[in-house]
């Protein structure tokens, strides 16, 4: 694998492609509870276009501000983990966005956004 060196500077604008996994986390409907015997925590996604986008501008607050943004649904992932299965509703997030944090920034590009990485979800692309 090639290292690949990224400068960033403070104010610098990208086009950006991002395919994520945007969730919240509620407890357990049932109220089932897990070994510490703590009510479970679920995680459901975010279907309304406006949650995704909110979702998005949490996780870049005091990173990067979000000049444009259009946000399309893909095909869901199915996946078992053990017995038990589970699906993962994607989207894709496209547009204009501005480095606040340089240092912060250059977080999100290596380790990615939110959840379901192991699916390909979380991997900011910038051009």
């Amino acid at each position: 694998m090639r290292d690949y060196s990224l400068n960033l500077r403070e104010g610098q604008r990208f086009q950006f492609l991002l395919k994520a996994n945007p969730i919240k986390t509620i407890k357990d409907e049932k109220g089932r509870k897990n070994s510490k015997g703590e009510i479970k925590k679920c995680r459901v996604p975010l279907i309304k276009e406006e949650e995704q986008q909110r979702w998005l501008m949490r996780h870049l607050e005091g990173i990067a501000v979000l000049e444009e943004m259009q946000v399309s649904p893909c095909v869901p992932l199915y996946f078992r983990k053990g017995r038990q299965a589970g699906k993962v509703v994607p989207v894709r997030f496209e547009g204009v966005v501005r480095v606040i944090d340089p240092s912060a920034f250059k977080g999100l590009v290596t380790k990615g956004i939110g959840p379901a990485k192991a699916l390909g979800c979380g991997m900011l692309s910038l051009a």
